[in-house]
């Protein structure tokens, strides 16, 4: 039985040989073709600097660092999201503090952030684009409180106002192979603010500079570099063909009398489709990954439950946690492979439903 993939890599001999010709050049650690991709991202984002590092993770704790984080500071970051926050935020001897997310595209709630704000020293909060929708930065980034827009599910090509990776101080990006745009490793940050970009470029590496625990090795490589670049190229068709394979998801989805088993991701303008989650509503998200991987269809719980106990009552991020799947949805699934995800999906929601 063939098995669907949740993620496939999309890519072509563009890639191959833009890789290849950065191989040939005898330049494979940090040189022109990642100053190359720094003037690609500033273009895109519409922001006056962009510094490549060597992870979407160190892009989010070099962020932190120019914004001044350090010990005993909190940062506020969605109780619904990847280790990779916490863990940035724990690096600079930080408390990461989880806030609960809305419930429509489980993205940061500005509001639950006003509450925490309130309640104890905030020094900066993150927000996540969250499968591509995009986070309410404007709502959380007042009374001077700064922002980190995470970009990793979602950046530039915004139909409506300012560019994902540019409506906040600071935005980051991750270059991981199964993000939206994939290099395989590899990470961007992304300001107007000069101090800001000088300290990233200064901070991604050690050489020659005094010790510093926090002066790791964070450049990107010139192989990375040119296989993002590559996929820079065919940005505007990747985001077009997940467009119009989540409409085909909603459209066959939608039709369907098991509705009462399953809750559709809404639909919004500005939205760029990284991910496909659906809310089960009468089932747990892992019985329903279970029976499909059973099928043969990789669908996956898209976030692993990072909270440490204790943590502050957060309803939706547990109801997130609890409930969501991810079906397969990137550029090269085939009509044919999402024909059998929506009809195999559709039959378990039977079943679910007589159970």
């Amino acid at each position: 039985m063939p098995v669907i993939p949740h993620n496939r890599l999309t890519f072509g001999e563009a890639e191959c040989e833009s890789v290849l010709r950065a191989v040939r050049s005898g330049q494979w650690a940090q040189g022109a073709r990642v100053e190359e991709l720094e003037s690609r991202l500033r273009q895109i984002a519409g922001v006056r600097y962009a510094v490549c590092v060597g992870s979407g993770l160190g892009a989010l704790r070099l962020a932190l660092g120019a914004m001044g984080v350090g010990t005993g500071d909190r940062v506020l970051v969605p109780g619904y999201s990847c280790v990779a926050l916490a863990n940035a935020v724990l690096a600079w001897d930080a408390e990461p503090v989880p806030v609960d997310i809305e419930a429509v595209f489980w993205t940061i709630d500005p509001l639950e952030c006003a509450r925490e704000r309130d309640a104890r020293q905030i020094r900066a909060a993150i927000a996540v684009n969250t499968f591509g929708a995009p986070a309410e930065v404007e709502g959380i980034a007042v009374e001077q409180l700064p922002v980190i827009e995470d970009c990793a599910h979602a950046f530039g090509l915004n139909p409506r106002g300012k560019a994902f990776g540019s409506r906040s101080q600071v935005g980051v990006l991750s270059f991981y192979a199964t993000k939206f745009v994939g290099g395989g490793e590899g990470g961007a940050v992304l300001t107007n603010v000069p101090a800001i970009a000088d300290f990233v470029r200064g901070s991604r590496d050690y050489g020659d500079q005094p010790a510093d625990a926090h002066r790791l090795n964070d450049k990107m490589n010139e192989l990375e570099a040119a296989l993002v670049l590559a996929q820079l190229d065919r940005l505007p068709e990747m985001v077009h063909r997940r467009a119009e394979l989540a409409e085909r998801y909603l459209h066959r989805l939608s039709n369907s009398e098991f509705g009462a088993v399953f809750r559709l991701p809404a639909r919004v303008t500005e939205r760029i489709w990284y991910r496909f989650a659906v809310e089960m509503l009468t089932v747990r998200a892992e019985k329903v990954v279970h029976d499909l991987r059973a099928a043969g269809i990789q669908a996956a719980i898209p976030v692993t439950d990072w909270r440490p106990r204790g943590s502050v009552s957060a309803p939706v991020s547990d109801r997130a946690y609890r409930n969501l799947v991810s079906l397969p949805l990137y550029p090269t699934l085939t009509e044919e492979e999402q024909d059998v995800v929506v009809s195999s999906f559709l039959q378990l929601c039977e079943g679910y439903a007589h159970a």
